[in-house]
């Protein structure tokens, strides 16, 4: 049954692959929304570092973020601004705290299925691009379009060195690609909603492409559904 709105289309993938860039333009083109699930997880992190909620306590994660309400409004990017119980958190939701309490409170399924809900409560009408690591496999598995995202880890730690050296900061590459590769591991092998592509996804590895090659190859994919 068609949606309201449009499609679900949904981008995973590994950390460095550039979803988030991908996924904005390709949103922005189409006149829909684009979400980047990762900014749910942060602000579950940081509700619990402000009321100074154990991380490891699964019950008050879980109640933690059962309370929360997210509300979302397109911007001229194509970005969904999302607002917490009506506060825009913006630059909270990058102190390094908590960055370092999102890695613990995703781990936890009980409050992952509760924010699982909130994403499908965001794009059950459609016309929206959310961006991940289970969007296809697990948030929404019925998504019309799925695209999963890789590089080779040695692509993504020179990306992210020519990245920080860019904004005129020390870059490490050696260190860079060993925390690309443990993440990489961690994800993969986590209990809940482990990084997999689903069956069905559609595989561009971007090591080789530029930005605009991806964008060109993601939209091929939307129109082959659509046609």
């Amino acid at each position: 049954m068609a949606r309201a709105k449009g499609l679900v289309i949904a981008i995973d993938g590994t950390a460095g692959t550039g979803k988030s860039s991908v996924g904005r333009a390709v949103a922005e083109k189409l006149g829909y929304g684009f979400l980047s699930t990762g900014g749910l997880y942060r602000a579950l992190a940081y509700q619990v570092f402000a009321k100074q909620v154990d991380p490891a306590d699964e019950k008050a994660v879980l109640e933690t973020a059962q309370k929360m309400q997210f509300t979302f409004e397109r911007q001229p990017d194509a970005t969904l601004k999302m607002f917490v119980d009506g506060e825009y958190l913006g630059g909270k939701l990058h102190l390094d705290e908590v960055a370092q309490t999102a890695s613990k409170v995703s781990t936890h399924a009980a409050a992952r299925a509760v924010l699982t809900e909130k994403m499908r409560q965001a794009g059950r009408d459609g016309g929206i691009i959310m961006e991940g690591r289970d969007i296809g496999t697990v948030v929404f598995p019925d998504a019309e379009v799925k695209i999963y995202l890789d590089a080779t880890a040695e692509e993504r730690a020179n990306r992210r060195v020519k990245q920080l050296v860019s904004k005129g900061n020390p870059a490490d590459y050696e260190q860079i690609l060993a925390s690309i590769k443990e993440r990489d591991l961690r994800d993969s092998t986590r209990a809940a909603s482990p990084l997999k592509p689903a069956e069905d996804a559609v595989k561009i590895d971007t090591s080789n492409l530029n930005m605009s090659e991806v964008i060109e190859a993601v939209l091929k994919e939307i129109n082959k559904y659509a046609s």
